[in-house]
């Protein structure tokens, strides 16, 4: 139909979650995240809120490559202290059960 809008990846959210897999890579690899908070010059509050991308269920993750997340799922709801089980993530962020 005319006037449907495609899905399209937000920008902001996909760079989040490439930064965040960076970060943990590096993490992984045995770099201190003061160490990398100083590089990104912020505090290692911050980081450890925007670090938590890289740990999201692998169907969240999906969704905002493909543009397809809930329209409320911002850069600013991925900052909250979310659960680690993938079900409770999908759950507080708006994905309905399937």
């Amino acid at each position: 139909m005319a006037g449907d809008r495609q899905p399209a990846p937000d920008d902001a959210l996909v760079a989040l979650l490439a930064r965040a897999h960076g970060w943990a890579e590096e993490l992984r690899a045995g770099t201190p995240l003061s160490i990398l908070a100083q590089r990104e010059n912020v505090s290692d509050a911050f980081l450890r809120t925007r670090i938590q991308p890289a740990f999201l269920s692998p169907r969240i993750q999906a969704a905002i490559l493909a543009g397809t997340q809930p329209p409320e799922l911002t850069v600013k709801a991925l900052a909250k202290n979310l659960p680690l089980d993938w079900s409770d993530q999908e759950q507080v962020l708006g994905f309905s059960a399937s």
